[in-house]
């Protein structure tokens, strides 16, 4: 007992404040990363939603290019940004060209553009020949008709767009359509992706 109290309750204690400041310190950059790239949110970019920081990706199945059942976990490792698009939406269809560019300006390593269609299953042929046409086939098509990835992720309008980390947590989200290949979105992205 003696030999307990001596050394084995001191060391529990030592190994206890080491774990403490571990996570204090991991938190204290992750706040710091989380602000440097608030501080490029310009121009367009300045309208980018932060509240939802931190929250998990929705694990719920979505149809991948082949027809294949897919969740957001299968991009883990690779910055993600999830853009919920239709065809009858309009200013979905007027900014999804940008999204194909903002995928060109990087490698799929390291950021995938996932346009997310709510378009009815019947209408997925039609709807992936368009979003070829309009992002020169830059860009892969991935269908939610029953919305579940949508309804989790407390979607309000089209088009709507998360930017999630590497781990797979929301950094940022926006609301309408803007120009995500401008230079402010580039400066932003690659600012997303160095952070990891």
């Amino acid at each position: 007992m003696t030999y307990l109290t001596r050394y084995g309750i001191p060391l529990l204690l030592l190994i206890g404040l080491a774990a403490f400041v571990h996570a204090c310190s991991k938190a204290g950059s992750s706040s710091q990363q989380l602000e440097g790239v608030r501080a490029l949110a310009v121009g367009e970019l300045s309208r980018l939603q932060f509240q939802r920081a931190g929250e998990p990706a929705s694990d719920a199945e979505f149809v991948g290019p082949e027809g294949e059942p897919l969740t957001l976990a299968d991009f883990s490792g690779k910055v993600l940004v999830v853009n919920f698009w239709g065809t009858t939406c309009a200013p979905c269809v007027i900014e999804m060209p940008t999204l194909g560019e903002l995928q060109a300006a990087f490698s799929e390593d390291e950021l995938v553009v996932l346009p997310l269609s709510f378009d009815r299953v019947g209408d997925y042929p039609a709807a992936a020949e368009e979003l070829a046409e309009l992002t020169d086939g830059r860009l892969n098509f991935y269908g939610d008709s029953a919305r579940h990835v949508m309804f989790d992720s407390y979607i309000g309008g089209f088009p709507s767009t998360i930017i999630y980390d590497r781990a797979g947590n929301e950094i940022a989200r926006f609301e309408g359509d803007t120009n995500w290949s401008s230079e402010e979105s580039i400066a932003f992205f690659e600012r997303v992706t160095e952070a990891g």
